[in-house]
């Protein structure tokens, strides 16, 4: 065991080592958990329903099937500039959730409010309010 000013920086630099590892990760997480939230718009907006729909927990997937999120994101204009500048994380028990705040914009103007809840980089929950959808109908 070290005593003194040697064991002082040892303790010092071991607790930043610590500290930083943490944050790293941390913070890895929650790029992660933007990233699928921005990879769910993509899909959503491309049409690709399915692949949408497999970043949704299994408990929303059995509760909405694909065809319930194609019917609810039909027309569903691409969002070319997505950010998340609110984001909340917590970990408890080895397991991860993060709540992303932010908005999108498609390149017709609108604007949208997101929301997306994720734990363990599964999309739990999310809101887009109001949905930009494309083009006009007489329907």
């Amino acid at each position: 065991m070290l005593k003194g000013p040697r064991g002082l920086l040892v303790t010092l630099l071991g607790a930043a080592i610590i500290i930083a590892g943490a944050f790293y990760f941390g913070f890895q997480g929650q790029k992660d958990d933007a990233e699928t939230s921005r990879l769910f718009m993509t899909h959503a907006a491309a049409g690709e329903t399915a692949e949408a729909h497999a970043l949704l927990s299994a408990s929303i997937r059995e509760q909405h099937s694909v065809e319930d999120l194609a019917n609810l994101l039909s027309g569903m204009e691409v969002y070319t500039d997505i950010s998340f500048p609110s984001i909340s994380f917590s970990s408890s028990n080895g397991s991860r959730s993060t709540e992303l705040t932010g908005t999108g914009t498609t390149d017709s103007g609108c604007e949208s409010e997101l929301r997306f809840d994720l734990r363990d980089g599964v999309i739990t929950f999310f809101d887009i309010s109001p949905l930009c959808r494309g083009g006009a109908s007489d329907a």
